[in-house]
């Protein structure tokens, strides 16, 4: 049994607490010793169509199938592709070393694939218990969906732990889960929270820690959450990585929009930073052995990986994400930064969501545009933005919506918006 290794993991717990419960779903528990028998039961099938380092494309859901597929493969050594939505067409049959080949989330319309190795993902399971604390006594939510690393890697966690997994897709059944299962921890991104303190505000604040990531989270958003008792740890990472890079200490209060607190452990992280720069800012940098050895198809990498995230390091080493690369746009000779934009109008009164983009502009070389859910008018709202912001930061298109278009990860789909603004006609989720 190598226990650095997901079969590893299920197997070495389902041999020591055979008993415990692994999954929660809405109609029962699944133990180890039981997903270890269904897991088996699925890899003694697989076995004559999929052989070892077989490069594998699994179409998932959230649900007890697709998790006994994906582990099932690793059984077998195959390296599973989790996809949901169009088939991926990776073009290589065997990724030799790799234990998993995830795609990055496309939230700006560009995918590639990653593979990791196991070594990837024991580097990131460790960082990530030290500085969580989590243990086989937790029981975690997972909302996110397994097509990405931020759902994946919630499994991975739990499998290696020995804890608990309660697989709910983000919807109405949330809160009935919750009630349920009482978990001590629940990974969401920014847009999950804002529309959960709405509705189950009481259960959110029933969880031990909400582990958010996935893009900035408005200043708003923090001191609601502050103010109903959510404890709320802000994290960043990537697929890149493995998952998280850097996150807050469970307790701390982001004092600052972007603050995501001191890396954690294992992981070297700097700043390039950008010629004319005044505050050290730059593209974020990050090395350690959690980190990918190169996108599939592409030239093998190794060393610092610099990413396509633009932020800056405070004097106590913790680290400030400012935006992606492409989120600091110059608009008539002026610098804006996106995720400033946006968080300085989800703060507005009446805004209830909002996604701030750029797209190409003739005679401003961009042009920043909102997509705005409100009972409130645009004009309202501009004329209150106009107020907060410089007047080259107001953007120049406007547009409401009944709700922010999303992909399946929960992020915005900023591809769609931008494509939406292009055509006179933003979309609508």
């Amino acid at each position: 049994m190598d226990v650095r290794t997901p079969a590893g993991w299920l197997e070495h717990h389902a041999e020591a607490t055979p008993d415990a419960v692994a999954l929660v779903f809405s109609d029962g528990t699944v133990t180890f010793g039981q997903l270890m028998d269904q897991v088996h039961r699925r890899a003694s099938s697989l076995r004559s169509e999929v052989a070892s380092h077989d490069l594998v494309p699994v179409p998932v859901r959230l649900d007890f199938a697709s998790i006994i597929e994906i582990l099932a493969h690793h059984v077998i050594g195959a390296v599973p592709l989790p996809y949901a939505g169009e088939r991926p067409d990776p073009r290589v049959a065997k990724v030799p070393g790799a234990a998993l080949c995830v795609q990055t989330s496309g939230s700006s319309g560009d995918r590639r694939l990653v593979p990791l190795t196991t070594a990837n993902l024991s580097a990131s399971l460790a960082a990530s218990r030290s500085r969580l604390g989590t243990s086989s006594a937790d029981t975690w939510l997972l909302c996110l969906p397994l097509d990405h690393i931020g759902g994946l890697s919630v499994v991975y966690r739990m499998i290696e732990a020995g804890g608990s997994v309660v697989v709910e897709p983000f919807g109405g059944g949330i809160g009935a889960a919750i009630d349920r299962a009482n978990p001590t921890i629940a990974s969401f991104v920014p847009t999950m929270v804002h529309r959960l303190m709405r509705s189950d505000q009481e259960r959110l604040a029933s969880i031990g820690t909400l582990l958010v990531g996935g893009g900035p989270v408005a200043a708003g958003l923090t001191a609601e959450t502050v103010r109903a008792g959510i404890r709320m740890t802000v994290s960043y990472g990537m697929t890149e990585t493995a998952s998280q890079v850097a996150t807050m200490r469970p307790g701390a209060t982001q004092p600052r929009h972007g603050w995501v607190g001191e890396p954690l452990d294992g992981f070297d992280v700097v700043i390039a930073p950008d010629p004319g720069s005044l505050h050290g800012e730059g593209r974020i940098v990050v090395d350690g052995p959690a980190v990918f050895g190169g996108y599939l198809g592409e030239e093998p990498r190794s060393g610092p990986f610099v990413t396509s995230d633009v932020g800056v390091m405070d004097a106590d080493g913790a680290l400030v994400v400012l935006g992606r690369a492409d989120e600091i746009v110059v608009t008539g000779g002026e610098n804006v930064a996106l995720p400033y934009v946006q968080e300085t109008i989800a703060d507005l009164p009446g805004v209830d969501e909002i996604a701030v983009v750029c797209v190409a502009d003739d005679e401003w070389g961009a042009s920043v545009c909102a997509l705005v859910v409100s009972k409130r008018s645009l004009d309202a709202i501009r004329e209150d933005a106009g107020r907060m912001l410089a007047r080259h930061e107001v953007p120049r298109q406007w547009a409401s919506a009944d709700a922010i278009p999303l992909l399946q990860n929960g992020k915005p789909d900023l591809a769609a918006i931008r494509s939406g603004f292009t055509r006179g006609r933003p979309s609508s989720g």
